[in-house]
């Protein structure tokens, strides 16, 4: 979308639809109460759809919104038991670690015949722009973005005050409007909005193939308003000293600065023209669920403030003071005498309300919705802790409810793989025009590298590596490389050096067949 005529609806349509989904993926993910009491209530000003014998009443989705626990509206005087549990922000962090917990590596290939360069001193760039540590926070933050929200903006940023290179920057999908070419990114535009008093200044970036434009607009809610200059409000002032007279920053390449990253291709949009190539949220087809936890999680902790013991006493049994200054009950004291009341002589009648707190049924409840968001949402079961009944599970069975999240995460890969790659890419042509004879400069699309298991545990790593020995069907280097996937071929090789020195040149398992050796010839033990 190029930056919008003043005085335009904003959100322009379609996004003005998307950005519903996103405020209410936004809410779970954020934990804001207030905004899901709001987007749920049941205000029948404003959301009812029909008039049944003159009361309002709510059909469809609206009114199954309506019925969501946080959608009820609380009496007044009321002092009800609401409690959010973060399992939504959980479930966006668990798929973030899935991919991000290890982080992957980034690298160009070995040099070639090729009409691209491609040298030390450029890899030596790109490690500062996408290897480092910066650049790995970035990728766990896109990650949580993309799960909760269905897609990010990959933006590549620079500026000479703040840092010596160009690095990568993640962007929401509620804050991009992106467009679309055959399902290609062709521009993005990003905003931001600052409200000052009743005015609303958004703030849009719009990137397109050799530059980005700024503009600043005041308007009102629902309105872009008229175009205002960037020096107008100190948050957009550094941009209206870069800028050219057409409010642009060319960026002398031939390509998009910003690089669309979605989460998963989107199922519910698929009918809805531009809106089927944006991403899926992780939390699809979850609200229900999260609900449901909250609810139960509720009700269990109503059960514990009703559980409080209570003790009934009679009037006799309470100390009254000065008058208007009401009575009050000493449950420490010892003896009571002088009880002027009826029943039998010496005896004063007291009683106890103990209502039961029902922990089993609760906890059930809350790990079966669990398990069924997990499931949705395709991770493992064990994902979150764990369950009843898995103790008794054997190690091929957990091994295999294991195997959904490694599923789960291998898709994510092939999303996450071409987006970082590319934005490396443009980063490092970028970096090389900002900042010349660094190493940075235009060359192959880098090659993006994961772990092949995201914190494969070392116990299960060294029993199958024993495994494989024993059978002698695994090399020596082979068991390097599988305990060290993270090394190099010059390390590996170093390793093995190493090993075969320290054990006297043992005989390798899986080539050696014993031919004439005697028993002198073996290794000790």
């Amino acid at each position: 979308m190029p930056i919008p005529e003043p005085n335009s609806p904003w959100l322009p349509a379609p996004w003005d639809f998307a950005y519903k989904a996103f405020a209410e993926n936004d809410a779970w993910y954020t934990g804001d109460t207030d905004a899901l009491a709001k987007m749920y209530g049941n205000t029948t000003k404003t959301r009812s759809t029909h008039v049944r014998n003159g009361q309002p009443m709510q059909g469809g989705l609206v009114g199954a919104a309506s019925r969501m626990f946080w959608g009820r509206p609380v009496p007044a005087n009321e002092n009800r038991a609401r409690l959010h549990v973060p399992a939504p922000a959980d479930l966006a962090t668990l798929a973030s670690d899935l991919v991000f917990a290890e982080p992957p590596e980034v690298r160009l290939e070995s040099p070639g015949e090729t009409k691209l360069r491609r040298d030390g001193k450029a890899q030596a760039r790109l490690d500062l722009i996408a290897n480092g540590d910066e650049a790995h926070a970035t990728f766990n933050q896109m990650g949580e973005l993309k799960s909760a929200l269905g897609a990010v903006a990959l933006v590549t940023r620079w500026d000479t005050e703040v840092a010596d290179h160009v690095w990568l920057e993640p962007s929401a999908a509620d804050v991009i409007i992106p467009t679309f070419r055959m399902g290609r990114l062709v521009e993005c535009t990003m905003w931001s909005e600052y409200v000052k008093g009743s005015v609303y200044y958004r703030h849009l970036e719009h990137h397109a193939v050799g530059m980005i434009e700024h503009a600043l607009f005041a308007g009102s809610a629902d309105n872009l308003g008229r175009r205002v200059p960037l020096a107008e409000i100190p948050e957009t002032q550094t941009y209206a000293a870069i800028v050219n007279q057409d409010s642009r920053i060319l960026t002398n390449i031939d390509r998009l600065t910003a690089v669309y990253n979605k989460n998963m291709p989107t199922a519910a949009w698929r009918k809805k023209g531009v809106l089927a190539s944006t991403g899926r949220s992780d939390f699809a087809q979850l609200h229900g669920l999260f609900d449901w936890l909250d609810e139960t999680f509720s009700s269990w902790m109503r059960d514990l403030r009703l559980g409080a013991g209570k003790i009934l006493v009679p009037d006799a049994a309470l100390d009254y003071g000065i008058v208007g200054q009401g009575a009050s009950f000493d449950n420490g004291r010892e003896i009571f005498a002088g009880l002027n009341m009826p029943g039998e002589p010496g005896k004063v009648a007291f009683d106890k309300v103990q209502f039961d707190i029902r922990v089993d049924e609760h906890e059930k409840t809350a790990f079966g919705i669990y398990r069924e968001i997990l499931r949705k949402a395709g991770f493992s079961q064990s994902a979150w802790g764990d369950y009843a009944g898995e103790a008794q599970q054997t190690a091929t069975e957990v091994d295999a409810k294991d195997k959904a999240s490694e599923r789960t995460r291998d898709k994510k890969i092939l999303q996450e793989r071409v987006a970082i790659g590319r934005a490396a890419s443009v980063a490092l042509e970028i970096d090389g025009l900002v900042f010349p004879g660094k190493g940075g400069g235009r060359c192959d699309q880098p090659t993006v590298i994961f772990p092949d298991v995201s914190q494969e545990d070392p116990e299960k790593l060294a029993r199958t590596l024993t495994l494989l020995d024993t059978a002698a069907a695994i090399s020596l280097e082979q068991k390097v490389r599988r305990a060290n996937p993270d090394w190099e071929d010059d390390a590996i090789s170093e390793e093995v050096a190493k090993i075969r020195a320290e054990r006297g040149n043992a005989p390798d398992p899986a080539t050696f067949d014993g031919g004439d050796a005697q028993e002198d010839d073996l290794p000790v033990a």
